[in-house]
């Protein structure tokens, strides 16, 4: 099982024994657990896709810095390294809701 796995089942287990401490009715409990799971998997899929942009970003970052000749300064490593910092932090704030 892979820690994403492992990290999914103890989120989901703890939701679960919340419903399952204040849920009597046996439908309402089924239809809980749903509700759980759906955003459980919501939340997960929006993490881990920020987590990848910002993979993406450094991974472009690095690879473009790798590129770079040897006549080529370490002021344009900085000048990548900064655009790449500046694109994650930009990927990072929190959306703007109107």
């Amino acid at each position: 099982m892979t820690n994403k796995d492992q990290r999914y089942i103890r989120i989901a287990q703890a939701c679960l024994r919340a419903i399952n401490e204040t849920s009597t009715d046996k439908d309402a409990l089924q239809e809980n657990i749903r509700k759980v799971y759906e955003a459980i998997d919501i939340a997960f899929k929006k993490e881990f896709l920020t987590i990848e942009q910002n993979a993406a970003i450094a991974e472009s970052a690095l690879k473009k810095i790798c590129e770079l000749s040897a006549r080529e300064s370490v002021s344009e490593a900085k000048t990548i390294a900064t655009a790449a910092l500046d694109a994650l932090q930009q990927a990072n704030q929190p959306a703007k809701h109107h």
